[in-house]
């Protein structure tokens, strides 16, 4: 676990990462990792000094198996887990369109690719256990958690991927919609995720717009390092 800002902490792979925000004994997290990463969120909270009791809940920015991964495990435990209101089919398993990525998708023998998705694969990303939220939220509604995340909702990667702002801390969590690792290739820095892994690489592009006069200093992705830096100089470093 790496903290990455004031009471904020990363999780993960070095392919993916997930979040905790703690806030006077109680946390949110950001994210619900891969399917066998639920033992790591506990032992986070657990240095941390904080029960799985005053976890308020995860909020997911969309359902992929990389970011919804111990869903169900965190709902069994009695945890409330929230998607935006446009992801709930893909969440409980309903969803009839193009879920995700498949193996086919990736290059074969990339070193690469290799890297980001062995940790991943290990972590459990193939397999997911589909289940209900326990809540929906929609656009630009300020969530009763720790951190107050203000949901702002940017579809492209999924119909309901959301990136959460934290005005208050600076902080800005942009799940698949703006990362800063290439996941196939070396390029670092923030940027769009590859083509193949959108839904709708256009609307995902134009979603970009919609972070562009976000107040924050850190952007915090799925994929890739922390970046420093304003949404506005992100955007326009992903665009270039």
């Amino acid at each position: 676990m790496q903290q990455v800002a004031d009471d904020t902490y990363r999780l993960g792979t070095k392919g993916h990462n997930f979040y905790i925000v703690e806030d006077g004994g109680q946390a949110t997290v950001i994210d619900a990792g891969c399917r066998r990463e639920w033992s790591k969120l506990e032992s986070g909270l657990e240095s941390l000094g904080v029960s799985l009791e005053s976890v308020a809940g995860i909020v997911a920015t969309h359902s992929h198996a990389d970011h919804y991964g111990f869903a169900k495990e965190a709902i069994d435990n009695g945890l409330a887990v929230s998607v935006h209101e446009d992801e709930e089919t893909r969440a409980d398993g309903t969803y009839r369109g193009r879920y995700s990525a498949s193996a086919s998708d990736l290059p074969v023998f990339n070193l690469n690719a290799l890297r980001t998705f062995l940790p991943m694969i290990l972590a459990g990303v193939l397999k997911l256990d589909h289940v209900a939220p326990t809540n929906t939220f929609t656009d630009g509604a300020q969530l009763d958690v720790p951190g107050n995340p203000i949901a702002v909702h940017t579809p492209g990667h999924t119909e309901g991927h959301t990136m959460f702002h934290l005005p208050d801390k600076g902080l800005l969590f942009t799940g698949d919609g703006l990362i800063t690792m290439d996941l196939i290739g070396p390029a670092r820095g923030p940027q769009m995720i590859e083509k193949r892994f959108n839904l709708d690489d256009d609307k995902a592009f134009a979603s970009l717009d919609r972070i562009v006069d976000l107040d924050a200093n850190l952007l915090l992705p799925g994929h890739g390092e922390p970046w420093s830096g304003s949404p506005a100089d992100a955007v326009a470093i992903a665009r270039s």
